[in-house]
């Protein structure tokens, strides 16, 4: 499903990593860990294509990432950023956005999976944690059912009842490929693979 080989990336003629190969299987549970600074969110996106490797290349779904299919291979993907910084005022807003306003009903069922009551879609994000706002962002995300999820730092704003949350949440998607980046001993349990930058 995912194949990167020797891919390297480095900032300022300094190596954030060099020389990186693994493969992910489809349905496979990954974890990217690692010290803050080594790269995982980067490497997050270069598997959408935002920043390229300056050697090597990286294998999605049986395509060579590049400029001619970045848009087909972006399509199977579903990407919860670190940083939940959005242009919207509220979950409703966030659904046209990415245009499954007629889904509000799977992600209600999600973001309730997640501890959120559905009604809180149409709340104010102003009026939230971070933590709210980041289940929100991933049930959204799920609702879209991509091939891929990528997940940079999904338990930064969540407490561990949360996060047991969403890992019971995880557990129970099937077919999904699942990418995320993490140093949280709790989430790196559930991963079938770990790769350590």
């Amino acid at each position: 499903m995912i194949i990167t080989n020797n891919i390297s990336l480095s900032f300022n003629n300094s190596y954030i990593f060099k020389n990186l190969s693994f493969k992910i299987e489809k349905g496979e549970n990954t974890c990217v860990s690692g010290p803050s600074g080594k790269g995982k969110s980067s490497l997050l996106k270069m598997l959408q294509g935002y920043l390229l490797p300056e050697s090597g290349f990286i294998e999605i779904a049986g395509m060579e990432l590049n400029i001619a299919n970045i848009k087909e291979i972006r399509s199977l993907m579903a990407y919860v950023p670190q940083n939940i910084n959005l242009p919207v005022s509220d979950g409703m807003e966030l659904l046209k956005l990415v245009g499954v306003e007629n889904k509000s009903e799977k992600v209600g069922h999600f973001a309730e999976k997640l501890g959120i009551p559905s009604g809180m879609l149409d709340r104010d994000f102003d009026e939230m944690s971070g933590g709210q706002k980041q289940r929100i962002v991933i049930a959204v995300c799920l609702s879209l059912e991509r091939d891929i999820i990528l997940l940079d730092e999904p338990t930064s704003s969540l407490d561990n009842g949360s996060i047991e949350k969403l890992m019971n949440l995880i557990k129970e998607i099937e077919n999904k490929t699942v990418v995320s980046a993490s140093h949280n001993p709790l989430w790196m349990g559930l991963a079938d693979k770990i790769i350590t930058l």
